[in-house]
């Protein structure tokens, strides 16, 4: 036999060697299975080798059968024992040990065979069964544990399970009784020490058209498998009902050959060879991919799952064949490609890992082998977008032939050698599965005169957060999407197809584009883009002084302004803002200019900005207290024409005047008393695009930033907002610096609109005063940042008695005291309030009204009436709805810039995208779009949270720790540190009298959050504190932070965690040293000692859980281990699991 004739054998005899001199592999009729199988026989049949992406490349096909090299044979050793005959296969113990942690299996396959109008017999049924278990030991094979492993155990004989379910009911329940009690037998946990892990369910009714269903483990069977089985069972079952000879069923394989060829390939180099290649193949690559998601990921992997449906249809199959024979690759590889690119422009991930399933059947032996033989080997996708589409898909081509030509290793080694980090949370290595097959399990089976119709079910598991299985089906690719319900939702794995659909049609038939232009969001996905932009509003094209003269036309004897010795009415604000405008004028102030004003908190502060605006003038907020450097650097950057600072040859004003600005008198009390004032008239027009204000930002080099803000701005933000009702009788605190945005919002939102400006005293609020102040004052609106919202709410919580509405921002918003106080004030509104000074205080809200609504993080919002907000990726191109990317913000509310600084201006405002044709703003902020429409903040773009690959939303981890009830407030940061020195930092307030400490809360977040998630360090303190702009003063925390067993208050001063521990937790520590395989002996084990961080892994806790077990007389989970890896973790595992048995024997 000669290469040729394999390659014939492979490609179908009408395929003859005639075109090979010309033609490749693939433009024969050849795919990547092909291929496999080729290289395969090529080695098996005459020691030669070829690589798969060789075979898979654009040569002629004899150029590359003549390049094939001797290769040494692999000598499976199937006629003789081996000492790892008994062991689990690496795939095997891998699912072996998930199924430990997770508590569940999520490898259960279910296949119905369907007769159309027979019944069948269930004698001939059940003697088919145990028939072919007689013949294959896999199907007689249980799974031991011993002290040290798992082994496998073939039994002798084995009679397979046979459940019979008569049905007697309606016809047109009977799909629904099969499928509802397949599903709770799949549920049903297989017993794996005790029987083999597979049972047929027969399906009777009187008029026939039965049904079979087989519900089996993943660690008995695989896709193959179960076609060989079902082919077997029910050909030996035609037989027997017909009294035919027992057909010709192909060689019976002990499962032994599968062991000796693994451990062939061991001895020879293989392993060594391959792990070399994948060492250096996947470097630099990210062993994480974090779908981004509605749901928070749970802290240990589930098993549960499920499943839609999916159909390219015949004309996108088709349309896709031609393109790959176009671009002389597959069709997987082409699909590959474009499932690659989706998960991708989820994530943003520029290098990714997909897992591709292997059938493992490479020989004539291993392909009627009745048990589980495949591997999994990580394919490599680099999606880069100044590529052409058709040279990514090449390359995606030429990747996955890469690595199935080192996929003789198993994955389960390959993990273990590469020493990637294992979460409890996730899939090691690959979290995301395509597979592209031939039907391995035949539509149809022959059962003598019954024919059965093979469909496969779903066993409600799924092994990976997202799994694609297509098949080679005429006349389309169909197949399914499989995924983890922990992660994902049924709307977002929808999603999530219709995005594939929407790239697999776009690189089919579409130009040959650069790769950023296939943006992979389908139609749907595009109407969700532009729906949550439907917001309109109308602007009056006016200026914010014209607008209140308006107000205080239409409600003269209102009440506009009061503090804590005067009020004003709108008639009497309009006069005094007159007066103020004049004398500004007379001090030569013009239209245009800028004017600081540095007046507390007052009646005085009110009538200062209008005048200012009366005058034509911007005002630039500073405070009294600013330090002397910043007011300079502020005087030099505004240049501005004059100060309201206070009465003049006031210290404040002569503060002022040293920096050379002329101070002008502000209002005082005796300018009611006066007479009639020489007020000055509208001086400039009502253009909404003058300058209203400049906010002077904190920044990176320490130099502030003036955004300049038009008058356009701040009317797109109070006129008409929708997210409040401000009005006549409404009363607005007045309590923010002028020199924060919000100030924006609390003056202009009362004085244009006829309500109250309540104005708070100067100086610092105690939480207490403030409640005390809204409540006497009648307080209807109010804005209080994130932290001073915290504050009221847990030291003064009835502050908010009678207020109709409350916002709240500048930080993350926690939940759980939103949720605290609308319970307690029935018929109050929460708002959550985002936005930078850029885009004029707020860009978006989000009002809760009910306490069920702040059940967790609570989102951004949608954009405010007047804004258009877009997520952008690096490269500022629209993201998929529910994609991670960069907040843009556009419309009416953004600034003019930055005042002075063209340079920054330019790299903050413009023209970004060539998807959004406007003008826009650049957050630096890192969202998406949830299921609703909303934004969710995740962090900042220059400093995203990600620990170990890793992204982490530290909002998440505050309300894990705020859940507990003895934990009052929780604040979550990471260090300063860069790359592998970032660690989390956790700052707790705890309830008085509370009993748990640092070290207790992080076994808390352990049992609920994944490790990564976990802060490392910790700090107990009574009160969070807070900025001088009310933000959380999270530099002050991490000042504070020490490891948990230190941050404990309940821990002895002085006492170091890591040094002598009680009898008990030392026993546990010569254990941990014992279960770690390590040539060297392991020391300096302490009491905090994480198991994996000094070598251990998943097998040797296994192990650790057995010796535990036998040394003390105490079982421990092993996921309750894993949850809290240390000696000192373990002793308190070990403690309540023996006080729970002493409780028990009681």
């Amino acid at each position: 036999m000669t290469p040729d004739d394999l390659a014939v054998s492979v490609l179908g005899e009408e395929t003859g060697p005639a075109g090979f001199a010309t033609e490749s592999f693939l433009a024969l009729g050849g795919d990547s299975l092909r291929a496999m199988r080729l290289a395969a026989l090529l080695r098996e049949r005459l020691g030669l080798g070829v690589a798969v992406k060789a075979l898979l490349g654009a040569e002629p096909l004899a150029r590359v059968l003549d390049g094939a090299r001797p290769v040494e044979r692999t000598d499976t050793g199937a006629g003789e024992a081996g000492a790892d005959d008994a062991s689990l296969s690496p795939a095997q113990r891998g699912m072996w040990l998930i199924e430990r942690v997770a508590g569940g299996s999520p490898y259960n396959l279910v296949f119905r065979c369907a007769a159309e109008d027979a019944r069948l017999d269930p004698k001939a049924l059940a003697e088919s069964l145990a028939r072919t278990a007689a013949r294959h030991e896999g199907l007689r094979t249980v799974f031991r544990e011993t002290d040290e492993d798992a082994v496998r155990e073939v039994l002798p004989a084995h009679v397979p399970r046979l459940e019979t379910f008569p049905y007697d009911g309606p016809a047109d329940g009977f799909e629904e009784y099969v499928g509802r009690e397949s599903a709770a037998s799949a549920r049903e946990p297989f017993v794996l020490s005790a029987a083999p892990a597979y049972r047929f369910l027969h399906f009777t009714r009187p008029r026939g058209g039965d049904a079979v269903v087989l519900v089996a483990h993943h660690m008995v069977l695989d896709g193959w498998a179960v076609g060989l089985l079902l082919k077997e069972v029910f050909a030996r079952y035609g037989a027997l009902v017909q009294g035919a000879p027992e057909p010709d069923l192909g060689p019976d394989v002990p499962v032994r050959v599968l062991s000796g060829r693994q451990r062939a390939l061991r001895e020879a180099g293989v392993w060594d060879s391959q792990a070399a290649f994948w060492e250096k193949h996947l470097d630099r690559v990210p062993s994480v991919i974090e779908l981004p998601a509605d749901r928070q990921r749970p802290a240990v992997q589930d098993a549960a799952g499920a499943r839609t449906a999916l159909d390219l249809g015949a004309e996108v199959t088709g349309a896709v064949a031609a393109r790959a024979r176009e671009l002389g690759i597959t069709p997987f590889a082409f699909l590959l490609g474009a499932f690659g690119l989706t998960v991708g422009r989820r994530t943003g991930a520029g290098r990714l890992l997909v897992g591709v399933p292997l059938l493992g059947r490479d020989s004539h032996e291993l392909e009627h082998l009745v048990a589980v033989s495949g591997n999994l080997v990580p394919v490599r996708v680099d999606v880069d977008d100044e590529a052409s589409a058709s040279a990514y898909l090449r390359s995606v081509h030429a990747s996955l032939g890469q690595s199935i030509d080192a996929g003789d290793l198993p994955f389960e080694e390959l993990v273990s050698r590469l020493g990637t980090e294992r979460s409890l949370g996730c899939h090691p290595l690959v979290q995301v599965c395509f597979g592209m097959h031939d039907q391995l399990v035949p539509p149809v089976v022959d059962a003598g005169p019954v024919r059965l119709r093979v469909e496969e079910g779903h066993g409600g598991g799924s092994q990976f957060d997202l799994t694609m299985l297509i098949g080679r089906a005429e006349p389309s690719f169909a197949g399914h999407v499989e995924y983890a319900t922990g992660v994902w939702t049924e709307e977002e794995t929808g999603a999530f197809v219709a995005d594939f659909r929407a790239a697999v049609e776009q690189l089919a038939t579409g130009p040959d584009v650069p790769l950023e232009e296939v943006r992979c969001v389908s139609e749907a996905g595009r109407a969700r883009l532009d729906e949550i932009n439907s917001g309109v509003q109308d602007l009056p094209a006016t200026s914010l002084d014209a607008l209140f003269r308006a107000t205080a036309a239409r409600t003269p004897d209102a009440v506009a302004v009061r503090d804590e010795s005067a009020e004003l009415t709108y008639a009497q604000l309009a006069e005094a803002a007159a007066e103020q405008a004049r004398l500004l004028i007379e001090a030569g102030v013009r239209p245009g200019d800028r004017v600081l004003v540095g007046v507390e908190r007052s009646v005085a502060e009110a009538v200062a900005v209008l005048g200012v605006q009366w005058a034509g003038a911007a005002y630039v907020g500073v405070e009294p207290g600013d330090a002397d450097a910043h007011l300079t650097r502020i005087v030099r950057r505004a240049e501005p024409a004059a100060a309201l600072a206070g009465p003049v040859g006031g210290p404040a004003a002569n503060r002022i005047g040293s920096l050379g600005v002329t101070p002008v008198p502000t209002w005082e009390p005796s300018w009611a008393d006066a007479g009639a004032p020489r007020a000055a008239g509208p001086v400039a027009g009502e253009d909404p695009a003058r300058l209203a204000y400049v906010a002077f930002t904190s920044g990176s080099t320490g130099e502030p930033k003036g955004v300049a803000v038009p008058h356009r701005a701040v009317l797109r933000l109070v006129h008409e907002a929708g997210y409040v009702r401000l009005g006549p009788g409404e009363r607005m605190l007045r309590l923010s610096p002028l020199a924060f945005d919000a100030s924006t919002l609390e003056l202009w939102g009362a004085l244009l609109t006829g309500a109250t400006l309540e104005v708070h005293p100067p100086g610092p609020a105690s939480p207490t005063e403030l409640g005390t102040f809204l409540r006497e004052r009648e307080v209807t609106v109010a804005w209080l940042t994130a932290g001073l919202f915290r504050l009221v709410e847990e030291f003064a919580p009835d502050s908010f008695a009678g207020m109709r509405q409350l916002l709240t921002g500048g930080d993350v918003v926690p939940h759980e005291h939103v949720a605290r106080a609308l319970a307690r004030h029935p018929g109050l509104v929460i708002t959550n309030g985002y936005g930078p000074t850029e885009n004029t205080t707020f860009t978006a809200t989000h009002t809760v009204r009910r306490p069920e609504e702040a059940d967790g993080p609570l989102p951004i919002g949608r954009p405010v009436p007047g804004t258009r907000v877009y997520v952008l990726d690096e490269r500022h191109r629209t993201v998929p709805p529910g994609a991670v990317g960069e907040l843009y913000a556009g419309g009416a509310g953004l600034a003019d810039g930055y005042l002075g600084d063209e340079k920054e201006t330019a790299r903050s405002f413009g023209e970004f995208s060539p998807d959004v044709p406007e003008r826009l703003y650049r957050t630096g902020d890192v969202v998406r779009i949830d299921g609703q429409g909303r934004l969710r903040f995740l962090g900042r773009a220059d400093d995203q949270v990600k620990l170990r690959g890793y992204r982490v939303e530290l909002g998440a981890v505050a309300d894990a720790l705020t859940s507990h009830p003895e934990v009052r407030d929780a604040v979550v940061s990471v260090t300063d540190g860069g790359g592998a020195d970032k660690r989390l930092v956790a700052a707790v307030v705890l309830a008085d009298g509370a009993r748990i400490d640092a070290a207790g809360l992080r076994a808390l977040l352990r049992e609920r959050l994944p490790a990564y998630m976990v802060p490392a360090l910790w700090a107990v303190v009574d009160r969070l504190p807070v900025t001088a702009n009310g933000k959380v003063d999270r530099r002050a925390l991490a000042a504070l932070a020490v490891p948990a067993g230190r941050a404990s208050s309940a821990a002895p001063a002085g006492a170091d965690p890591g040094e002598a521990a009680p009898d008990l937790t030392g026993q546990i520590m010569e254990l941990f040293a014992e279960s770690v395989e390590s040539d060297e002996p392991v020391t300096g084990i302490t009491a905090d000692t994480d198991f994996f961080m000094v070598g251990g892994n998943s097998l040797g806790a296994v192990r650790l859980m057995r010796r535990l077990k036998s040394r003390l007389g105490v079982g421990v989970r092993l996921r309750d281990f894993l949850l809290s890896p240390t000696p000192d973790g373990l002793r308190v595992l070990v403690e309540k699991a023996a006080g729970a048995g002493k409780a028990a024997g009681r």
